[in-house]
């Protein structure tokens, strides 16, 4: 059951993620909420992969090479991802002011740019990620739709 969810939740990340990517798609009213929805998600995300995340962190040196490429990819992408988030939160115009009841973000500071720059580095590390967990993700699929041959 939890690995069904897993898969649909990094369907979802996905799908949401590519949205997010063009902000003239989605609107800024939309590309905000969706950007907190998105926050949440990779919350989810991360906790049902804590196992590995520790499991990893204990034997880093004793892994293989392919699953330490894989945690500091992973490790880079949480760290962009974390970063694109919070600059979100200081330059939203909508969902912020409206959550705190506040005005909305100066994008004077120059947030809007870090915000940018480092959305550049999460589609470059997201695509990473998901070439080297492609194994899991079709697996998973051809498990989950069943696709494929049945034991």
């Amino acid at each position: 059951m939890l690995y069904r969810f897993t898969f649909w939740l990094d369907v979802a990340l996905l799908l949401a993620f590519c949205a997010l990517e063009t902000v003239p798609f989605t609107g800024l009213v939309v590309h905000e909420w969706l950007g907190i929805a998105v926050a949440c998600m990779i919350t989810a995300h991360l906790l049902f992969s804590w196992t590995w995340i520790a499991s990893t962190s204990r034997r880093f040196l004793a892994v293989s090479i392919r699953s330490r490429v894989n945690y500091l990819l992973n490790l880079m992408l949480f760290g962009c991802a974390m970063g694109v988030i919070v600059s979100g939160i200081l330059i939203s115009r909508e969902a912020i002011p409206s959550l705190v009841g506040g005005k909305a973000g100066d994008l004077k500071d120059g947030w809007d740019a870090v915000h940018s720059v480092l959305s550049n580095f999460v589609l470059i590390f997201a695509g990473l990620h998901l070439a080297i967990n492609w194994d899991w993700s079709v697996t998973a699929a051809r498990k989950i739709l069943r696709m494929g041959t049945r034991p």
